[in-house]
């Protein structure tokens, strides 16, 4: 899907890949602390381990999203509904419901990684290794000291050899974390989907990143391309366009599959108000997802697939 007029800077940090991209705003961006660079984990207390181990093995992870704080940002951005010039709150989540179970395990981040604001931290519990022991996904929200932008950074905590490795992806602009789901060729793990925006003061891009935090000694991205010369592949994909001379006017469904050796693994279909509509259907070789497009309509083999995906 080509972008009009798009002037957002690209920057995009990923623990140990320097090839992947972050679409922000340059200036902004900037005024954070580079916690791919500087690990805010700098305390080794294998006490403290033990204890967040505990803590993580204690608590129950709902099958629903509860509130986990709010981050105070001033002077609101035009697109926050009823709200410009006000001061407004970025909401975060969790699905540790329990509130002291929550706050246990945060004040054990807190102890580990000492210079986080523990009110801007939030933490989820998922299984991503399919081992049936309980991961630890921190967030962190930082704002920009300028534009009061947030930027959600996360850390997967993996315990090996009786400490704990953070594995970190981010920052995402206005990030929330939106699904975890096994996605593409492997079929065990799953991935972490990111939802993010292009800008704050303007008509956004919204993204989904898909983020691989067992790829090794790594945190890694599912990258995508929409080119028509399959080329330029970047870790995002397009889930929500403003339109407006930004971008072309649609409306974008999006679908996973099963994971499969062959794939495909994810589809969209774009509603154009003019044109053509498109189909897309995109197969994922390792971490590289490339695609076949259909234009006005779809084949059976591919309504097919997209009856039996699951919306994303």
């Amino acid at each position: 899907m080509k972008i009009i007029g798009f002037v957002i800077a690209a920057i995009f940090l990923f623990h140990g890949n320097a090839d992947a991209i972050r679409y922000a705003v340059e200036e902004s961006y900037n005024s954070l602390p580079n916690r791919d660079k500087n690990t805010p984990f700098t305390n080794s207390d294998k006490s403290q381990y033990t204890k967040l181990k505990q803590a993580i093995s204690d608590a129950k992870p709902s099958n629903t999203e509860c509130k986990a704080g709010s981050v105070l940002l001033k002077k609101a951005p035009k697109y926050v509904e009823d709200t410009s010039g006000k001061d407004w709150l970025f909401d975060f989540s969790t699905n540790i419901c329990d509130s002291n179970k929550l706050l246990r395990i945060k004040e054990l981040v807190r102890s580990l990684a000492p210079s986080l604001d523990i009110n801007n931290i939030t933490a989820w519990i998922y299984d991503l290794d399919n081992d049936h022991i309980n991961d630890l996904v921190v967030g962190y929200v930082d704002v920009s000291p300028e534009y009061r932008y947030p930027y959600l950074s996360l850390w997967r905590l993996k315990f090996e050899q009786s400490t704990y490795k953070a594995y970190y992806a981010g920052p995402f602009l206005n990030g929330r974390l939106h699904a975890v789901v096994p996605f593409g060729t492997k079929s065990k793990n799953k991935v972490v989907f990111v939802n993010h925006a292009s800008c704050i003061e303007c008509e956004p891009l919204v993204y989904l990143t898909p983020i691989d935090f067992d790829a090794g000694d790594d945190a890694r991205p599912y990258e995508f391309t929409y080119n028509e010369k399959h080329e330029g592949f970047v870790p995002t994909i397009e889930y929500d366009l403003p339109g407006m001379g930004h971008t072309v006017d649609a409306k974008v469904e999006t679908r996973i599959l099963p994971p499969s050796a062959a794939g495909p693994h994810l589809l969209q279909f774009f509603d154009m108000e003019e044109g053509p509509d498109e189909w897309w259907a995109f197969t994922c070789k390792g971490y590289k997802c490339d695609f076949q497009l259909y234009k006005q309509t779809a084949p059976d083999k591919f309504k097919t697939l997209w009856e039996k995906a699951k919306r994303l």
